[in-house]
């Protein structure tokens, strides 16, 4: 049994009160327990506990926040779905079968896990990739990629529940807001010292967002960087003044 403790959905912008009541219910299939909704249009409601049949108290339990910080709050892996194909991927693409293993032994070692979805008309934005150490894409047929919400789900974690625990030899990674606060400076940076300018700058940080996602750094390491990031602006300001 996966640690389901340490193992959260995150929704962000679900649209249909039916489809919460199914993730509800697949989560439950899988004995995945805690869901986060964040911005909802939909509202736990009848139509919502109609769809989780038997999952009713997975929807009772349901937090809901305001944005996605909020959500990811002591979050150390993350791992978010889409089905839109992309040039570069801020975390590292994989599929479901592929991710499990990892996320499965995270969550076993005592590692806060967040598995986010998007809205079902448009999934997730970039910028909310961009959060995520890793993307993950089902393969379809080809031609009919398009898969409910609820199905999305389903698959992931019926993956994460039929994986083999494998040894998670990684230290424990730096938890995802301290990271997010080193990418708004890292980028502050950039600009100052003139590597790139503002239409650039997606384009770079998603690179190397990438960058720093694959080496899943340390509380120690994110401390190191973060303080070589304040010392270069430092120096950058001093020279320029």
């Amino acid at each position: 049994m996966v640690a389901v403790e340490h193992v959260r959905v995150v929704l962000v912008g679900t649209q249909e009160s039916g489809n919460l009541g199914m993730v509800a219910r697949a989560m439950k299939n899988f004995g995945l327990r805690r869901l986060l909704l964040v911005s909802p249009e939909a509202r736990v409601n009848d139509e919502a506990f109609k769809f989780a049949v038997g999952a009713r108290d997975v929807l009772e339990g349901a937090t809901v926040v305001d944005d996605l910080s909020e959500a990811l709050t002591g979050v150390e892996l993350c791992a978010g779905a889409t089905a839109r194909a992309r040039e570069v991927y801020p975390g590292t693409l994989m599929t479901p079968r592929q991710a499990a293993p990892l996320l499965r032994s995270a969550a076993e070692e005592g590692l806060e896990v967040a598995l986010v979805f998007g809205r079902e008309r448009s999934g997730l934005t970039n910028d909310e990739l961009a959060r995520c150490h890793h993307v993950l894409r089902i393969p379809t047929a080809p031609d009919f990629k398009s898969l409910n919400l609820a199905q999305a789900v389903l698959v992931v974690a019926y993956e994460l529940f039929s994986a083999r625990s494998e040894p998670f030899t990684a230290p424990r990674p730096a938890p995802v807001e301290g990271l997010e606060a080193f990418f708004s400076d890292f980028e502050t940076m950039l600009l100052e010292i003139g590597y790139a300018d503002e239409k650039r700058m997606p384009h770079v940080m998603r690179t190397f967002r990438r960058i720093f996602h694959k080496a899943l750094l340390t509380p120690n390491e994110l401390a190191m960087l973060r303080g070589l990031v304040r010392q270069t602006r430092w120096a950058a300001g001093r020279g320029g003044g």
